[in-house]
């Protein structure tokens, strides 16, 4: 991480997620880049895992892939992108919008300019494909958005970079039903709310090989 950001020096993961769904290969964020060197230069990543390899080892190809969501625009998150074109990308029309207004937010042409980028440019809450909802989390950045997935197991959250680690959550959480039930408070970010409607089994985070899971610990009654 950069001198100047909230945790100076320390290296942290960026995790991306592929979503094995029947009518095909759903990925959540794409990862880093070599380029451009001003954001390699920044955040000096120790290593970048090529696409082709991070698939193959999820025995997948990249041809594979249907669909696509950023988390957000940052180049660590969507920098991937350009290996896929073609395929549509869903991301919230406050983000691309916000992207194009600051030239130092991310890299355009790796994330959403480069030959046949497809934006699927959304509002809101939508179900690309059943049992794979994504929703809006603004706050690290105006389009952010996360994905609910139903699976065998339960409903899982990928939350992107909404909250930077499983802790964060869980204190966010936790104010949310002290809030709830009437009982003082810390803040806690208005889609936590949302989050508890979906009432997840897991959270996974971008930032963060910790998960947050359900236990057998009730909610504050």
């Amino acid at each position: 991480m950069p001198a100047d950001g909230r945790f100076p020096g320390e290296r942290v993961v960026v995790t991306a997620f592929v979503i094995e769904h029947s009518r095909g290969l759903f990925l959540f964020d794409t990862g880093f880049s070599p380029e451009p060197r001003r954001m390699v230069d920044r955040y000096q990543p120790v290593e970048m895992r090529p696409m082709e390899e991070a698939l193959r080892a999820a025995g997948h190809r990249i041809a594979e892939v249907d669909l696509i969501a950023n988390c957000h625009f940052h180049t660590d998150h969507a920098a991937g992108n350009r290996h896929f074109p073609g395929v549509p990308i869903f991301v919230q029309k406050q983000e691309v919008a916000h992207a194009r207004s600051d030239a130092d937010y991310t890299y355009l042409p790796h994330v959403a300019d480069f030959a046949d980028a497809k934006l699927e440019e959304i509002t809101g809450e939508v179900e690309p494909w059943p049992g794979i909802r994504i929703v809006p989390t603004p706050g690290h950045s105006p389009g952010h958005q996360s994905l609910v997935v139903e699976t065998k197991e339960g409903r899982v959250v990928l939350a992107g970079q909404a909250l930077s680690f499983s802790s964060d959550y869980a204190r966010h959480r936790y104010s949310h039903e002290l809030a709830l039930a009437g009982q003082p408070h810390g803040p806690y970010p208005g889609w936590i709310a949302r989050f508890q409607e979906f009432d997840p089994w897991r959270v996974h985070f971008a930032h963060d090989r910790a998960v947050w899971q359900k236990d057998v610990a009730g909610d504050i009654v």
